[in-house]
């Protein structure tokens, strides 16, 4: 009995894959220390950004935060919304995938990795201030609460020029995606309102630009894109696997 369940998805394999996303959440904890003192560089990219999204039409961040800052319960609820909820919401859908839909898992967990890490690598290689640190904006976090780089130790290490691409806005569209695969019911729309969300808060709290989601977007169709084209064998044997 003890041998059976060992053996199956909630004995070893399950704590494979706690230990395999542990140790990706670590190294992005890490890797966003990189970087962190490339300031000019990442105000320099900050104007760039601001530049490209004016040619575009899409340097609308300022005005749609100067029009909510006056109902201050709702900017409160989005600078919450962006501090607390992207972690936990983010490992209750990857653990409610791996109990309700094991075939899906797979997938679901390899496009959370290709994209966190190509994030990563991203915001490495382009430094970029976030809004909040320019002028004419408010960062609503550090005005209404909840702190978060005031925290000790947090403000001296972590590297606050990441802001391309948003990885919450990226992790936020890869539950939305599972969540329509995941279920045909009304429940499914819960992920594309956690998503819509999501943007807004980073936008509202002045963390990231339009174009840090843009680029999240693409980022995480890309990755969807080349997951749907592995052989066919190579993901047949990974989902027979997930549900023995």
């Amino acid at each position: 009995m003890v041998e059976r369940w060992w053996r199956g998805r909630f004995g070893r394999r399950l704590l494979v894959e706690v230990a395999l996303l542990a140790s990706l959440l670590t190294l992005y904890r890490l890797g966003r220390y990189l970087g962190r003192n490339q300031v000019d560089v990442a105000f320099q990219h900050a104007r760039d950004v601001l530049d490209a999204e004016s040619w575009f039409g899409l340097d609308s961040e300022q005005s749609l935060q100067r029009l909510l800052l006056d109902n201050l319960t709702l900017v409160r609820f989005m600078n919450r919304y962006y501090a607390m909820v992207h972690f936990p919401a983010t490992v209750a859908f990857l653990v409610l995938v791996y109990v309700k839909a094991p075939v899906m898992y797979p997938r679901i967990r390899t496009t959370f990795i290709g994209v966190t890490a190509v994030g990563l690598v991203l915001q490495i290689a382009y430094p970029l201030a976030p809004p909040r640190m320019l002028s004419g904006f408010v960062d609503t976090v550090q005005v209404y609460g909840p702190a978060i780089y005031e925290k000790p130790g947090v403000e001296s290490f972590a590297n606050q020029y990441a802001a391309m691409p948003s990885l919450h806005v990226g992790w936020a569209l890869i539950v939305a995606y599972g969540a329509l695969q995941l279920s045909d019911g009304r429940w499914r729309w819960w992920g594309v309102g956690h998503a819509v969300i999501t943007v807004a808060a980073v936008v509202v709290t002045a963390n990231h630009y339009w174009a840090d989601a843009l680029v999240a977007l693409a980022l995480v169709a890309v990755v969807v894109r080349v997951e749907a084209l592995r052989p066919f064998a190579a993901r047949s044997s990974s989902e027979a696997v997930a549900t023995s």
